[in-house]
């Protein structure tokens, strides 16, 4: 046998780093084959991929308008303080999902 010289395990470390490269590559090779395969199965977006990475965060989805003044156009979620357009107002006045009151008094056809 061969006297270990620092040449030697220099040499031997090259060999075995050089070994592990190619396995990693073959490795990450077919990981993304596997993946590639599954995504397009279960129809998976680009945005949805960064998205469960974490590399891209989610956007936070609009809160529905509770409120709205349809002479302005202007509408209000109902969170966070009360917009000037609605301060000393019924609220009741300007619900978006509110039930039609009929427009001719006594008429509750």
């Amino acid at each position: 046998m061969e006297p270990l010289t620092l040449q030697s395990l220099q040499c031997e470390l090259r060999k075995l780093d050089a070994q592990l490269a190619e396995a990693r590559t073959a490795e990450k090779k077919a990981a993304l084959t596997t993946f590639k395969e599954q995504a397009a199965q279960y129809v998976i977006t680009q945005q949805e991929v960064l998205s469960a990475l974490g590399y891209i965060e989610a956007k936070p989805k609009r809160t529905p308008a509770k409120y709205y003044d349809p002479s302005s156009g202007r509408s209000w979620s109902g969170l966070g303080p009360r917009p000037k357009w609605l301060v000393g107002k019924d609220l009741n006045d300007y619900a978006v999902d509110r039930v039609p009151q009929p427009w001719w008094p006594g008429d509750d056809a």
